[in-house]
């Protein structure tokens, strides 16, 4: 009874992300049961983060929520937090210490970054959140390649935020400058659907297709977590660029997997 009692606020966050992210629940089922809350927590953690950078829009709260995690993170006492304490027992966790203080300092600066001038610099931004959870991951779990890794979350972030656009509209800037350039749109005519907003929308997804697709055939290993949701990804980006209007197809298919990605899933955990 004691362990399941442990184990209930770590299964709520892998519930929660899962409904977010159905990828996250198709890679666990690969993962060695040995490794598999580590590695659920590991994953849950970086959304957490990454969610106190692009979803909580006060400054005053999201830094307060940066602040109470770069305490948890610093290794100086006792974790506190069921995704912390399901991580602690990792052998050698606190030498992680410094490469979290990395991540907040990173989300602190993501938090007001300036417009990205092209696809490359829009990818770019998120490199310094996202490559020191990717050397954990390689440190702690293995077959991980860390610069591949950390381009496949920093092209899943440029994803989300286009698929947040009406949502967020000019409150975030989810396109490089080049393609507002070509397209002829301003920052504000992002909040409203038009024609324009959708050919550069396109755009866009053409461009972070591009980028998937030279992942896939460079064939560096992702971890399980990183090669499904790198399938699932390619999938959306394809099917939203197909759509009428991407930004609404982008939410359509946020929560549905292809058909393939437990095939790719799979084949990943077998050369793991």
């Amino acid at each position: 009874m004691e362990a399941a009692a442990d184990a209930a606020p770590l299964a709520s966050f892998v519930a929660k992300w899962s409904a977010a992210y159905p990828e996250l629940e198709l890679a666990l089922g690969f993962v060695p049961r040995a490794q598999r809350d580590a590695q659920a927590a590991l994953a849950c953690l970086g959304h957490e983060l990454e969610q106190a950078v692009v979803s909580t829009h006060e400054d005053q709260p999201a830094a307060a929520k940066l602040a109470w995690w770069a305490e948890e993170l610093a290794g100086s006492g006792d974790a506190r937090h069921p995704l912390t304490i399901a991580l602690a027992g990792q052998p050698g966790w606190e030498r992680f210490a410094p490469s979290w203080h990395a991540v907040v300092a990173a989300a602190f600066e993501l938090r007001d970054p300036e417009p990205a001038g092209d696809l490359e610099r829009l990818l770019a931004r998120w490199a310094p959140f996202h490559r020191p959870q990717a050397v954990i991951e390689a440190e702690l779990f293995g077959h991980v390649d860390v610069e591949a890794r950390t381009r496949q979350r920093a092209i899943a972030r440029a994803l989300e935020d286009l698929a947040l656009l009406d949502a967020s509209g000019a409150a975030r800037l989810p396109l490089p400058l080049d393609l507002l350039a070509r397209h002829q749109l301003a920052r504000n005519d992002l909040a409203l659907d038009s024609p324009a907003r959708r050919r550069a929308v396109r755009d866009a997804l053409s461009g972070l297709a591009r980028a998937m697709d030279d992942l896939a055939r460079r064939g560096a290993p992702l971890g399980i977590p990183g090669t499904a949701a790198l399938a699932a990804q390619r999938w959306r980006a394809r099917q939203a660029k197909r759509g009428d209007e991407p930004v609404a197809a982008l939410h359509r298919l946020h929560a549905r997997l292809p058909l393939g990605a437990a095939w790719t899933t799979w084949r990943a955990a077998r050369r793991s």
